[in-house]
């Protein structure tokens, strides 16, 4: 099987730094899954980002251990523009990211420099912005755009080259909840048309909707790995880590430790009502026997 992502004993320090911040990591990623990453914050998730798209180590240095292929290509042999054409990465402050005067020219420059001829970058720009519904910020500065807007501009400069991985790493960290709300969508849109998502947030309450898997990292490991159900069922260890649990399943933890029978920690409020009607019906046909 050919995996969008390998990563075999991968260990990493920065140049200037005495500890090793991500430590023995072994993932596989297959073709079209839509990974989550969670962790507290100096976990190593965006340290591992910057490995998937060559920034670690063509652009950082550091120290380097183990084995990273992105759809079968070592990332040690790639440069990070020919990794472009496999994985994307959209970071958590856009602006970063945002280079030129016009957000037409900011979604056609990667294609410029693949050396596309003008007409396809402009069908290429014209279809990519119309699909994020963004075509009517076209001729627009990215600088003057609102925090969503710009976020979009960064997403839809990234698919431009029609990666098989796009990455999202904090790319909702400063949005408003309207806007966090339309990056996971995109990102599910993106995922239904076959590309491989992975997507590291803090917003746990979406990424249980979206993801068809989960991994936790923590102090430069994975400590979790699994289904988003079978990850919230070790809701004890991901509070000792820090992290905070959906609203929903939080309310399901409490409910069941006040001793209502609760088979699973749902993920989402209909899975909550589904599982109170539930027990509701089962309590009044055992009122009635």
């Amino acid at each position: 099987m050919e995996y969008a992502i390998e990563i075999a004993g991968l260990w990493y320090k920065y140049p200037i730094g005495k500890d090793f911040i991500l430590k023995g990591i072994d993932l596989q990623v297959k073709n079209g899954e839509f990974l989550g990453i969670l962790g507290p914050t100096g976990s190593g998730k965006t340290t591992l980002c910057m490995c998937l798209n060559g920034l670690i180590p063509h652009y950082k240095r550091g120290e380097l251990k183990g084995n990273i292929k992105i759809k079968g290509k070592d990332t040690l042999t790639q440069t990070v523009a020919e990794l472009a054409g496999h994985v994307g990465v959209v970071f958590q402050d856009p602006e970063t990211q945002l280079i030129t005067s016009s957000v037409e020219d900011e979604v056609a420059s990667s294609l410029t420099n693949r050396g596309l001829d003008r007409a396809k970058v402009r069908e290429i720009v014209r279809e990519t912005l119309g699909g994020l519904a963004i075509g009517h910020l076209k001729d627009r500065i990215p600088q003057t755009c609102s925090g969503g807007e710009k976020q979009k501009i960064t997403i839809a400069a990234t698919i431009a080259l029609n990666p098989d991985i796009v990455v999202f790493d904090e790319a909702t960290s400063d949005l408003d909840t309207d806007a966090v709300r339309e990056v996971f969508s995109l990102a599910e849109n993106l995922h239904r048309n076959g590309k491989t998502i992975v997507f590291v947030t803090h917003e746990m309450e979406h990424l249980v909707e979206y993801a068809t898997r989960i991994i936790v990292l923590a102090d430069g490991e994975i400590r979790l790995d699994g289904a988003p159900e079978a990850v919230l069922s070790e809701w004890r260890r991901l509070t000792e880590l820090g992290l905070r649990l959906p609203q929903v399943s939080q309310l399901a933890v409490e409910l069941r430790d006040r001793g209502w029978p609760l088979e699973t920690i749902p993920l989402t409020i209909q899975q909550t009502k589904e599982q109170l009607t539930h027990l509701r019906e089962t309590k009044r046909n055992e009122l009635h026997r």
